[in-house]
């Protein structure tokens, strides 16, 4: 199992977070990017978004998606 974060090209929600967004934020290039997969949405303040369905970089790069919202 790799414990990289992987590089998201489809924007993802401005709803989404995780900790990674806040430990990762302003690293010098090359610097390892650190999380624990852990993401929530900040409508829901939980691991579900308003639609009922689960927050991660996955499902929260849906433009498809009826909570979608773009930055």
């Amino acid at each position: 199992m790799s414990h990289d974060l992987s590089i998201v090209n489809q924007p993802r929600c401005r709803h989404l977070l995780s900790k990674g967004l806040y430990i990762n934020a302003g690293l010098p290039e090359g610097q390892h990017l650190v999380g624990d997969g852990n993401f929530w949405c900040s409508q829901t303040q939980r691991f579900l978004g308003p639609d009922q369905e689960l927050c991660d970089h996955d499902h929260c790069t849906d433009p498809g998606r009826k909570c979608y919202a773009t930055t």
